[in-house]
């Protein structure tokens, strides 16, 4: 999933009625399985690199799309508990 696909999509969420709860925890596996495969990569990269683990560490957490991910997971959870 590119960033403009990833974009298209968050934008496509925000104009649909409101979704059913299958549907956001559908949203949130897809999301955390991106997440991880970037963090994957990302990791794995930096192991070829021989780049230090601390460094790694950072280059994740300042990661844009890792960002916003978590931002989207945050409120996809806050939906779901707005069902409850």
């Amino acid at each position: 999933m590119s960033s403009s696909s990833f974009d298209a999509v968050a934008a496509e969420a925000s104009t649909e009625p409101s979704p059913s709860r299958k549907e956001l925890e559908e949203a949130i596996e897809q999301l955390v399985a991106f997440r991880d495969r970037i963090v994957s990569d990302v990791t794995g990269m930096g192991q070829k690199l021989k780049m230090p683990q601390k460094q790694v560490a950072f280059t994740l957490s300042q990661h844009p799309e890792l960002q916003r991910i978590e931002s989207v997971l945050a409120q996809l959870q806050l939906q779901i508990d707005a069902l409850a």
